[in-house]
């Protein structure tokens, strides 16, 4: 199994992801008329995504609207009340996110695991930064975009840790880092 990795800086509303010192993805988010937005872009500064985070509340679920370039729609729902597994389905493949204890998030495709997310990674190459393993280089831009979704909203520099039961998340089943 060959992994390819890259780092992911968050500084306030905006999440850099890089290879090497060659910035591949981007995203920022902001407040619209009451609802988190965001938008990633290219390598190149061209916009590929726009999301909009939303929570309904009569559903007790979370729900990220995606809109491609092209026009095409999807939506990241939360799978249960802990929000701590979303799914989304794009081009008819099921992707899925499963958020771990000790700060670590990984994404599935179609059941078989592509990308997991380090935040508590500590390198010299990777100095505060999150560290991103991706079986594939093909997935990079669904993984940053997923990756972001869940980040909308997140102030990198003031933060309150959250002390979530170790119970209320998901088991990694299988760590790569």
């Amino acid at each position: 199994m060959k992994l390819t990795s890259f780092s992911i800086e968050h500084n306030n509303n905006q999440l850099v992801i890089f290879s090497n010192e060659e910035v591949k993805y981007s995203a920022a988010w902001f407040m619209d008329f009451g609802k988190m937005g965001c938008e990633i872009f290219s390598q190149n500064g061209k916009m590929l995504y726009k999301i909009t985070k939303q929570f309904q509340f009569w559903k007790w679920k979370m729900v990220y609207h995606i809109t491609k370039n092209d026009d095409s729609k999807s939506d990241l729902i939360s799978q249960n009340n802990r929000k701590t597994i979303y799914a989304v389905i794009v081009n008819e493949i099921l992707y899925e996110i499963k958020i771990h204890y000790k700060k670590k998030v990984s994404i599935y495709k179609n059941a078989i695991k592509i990308a997991e997310f380090d935040e508590s990674y500590t390198d010299k190459n990777f100095k505060e930064a999150i560290k991103l393993l991706v079986l594939d280089v093909q997935d990079l831009e669904i993984c940053f975009l997923l990756f972001t979704c869940l980040k909308i909203g997140e102030s990198g520099e003031h933060k309150k840790p959250i002390f979530t039961s170790q119970k209320q998340l998901e088991v990694n089943e299988d760590p790569w880092i």
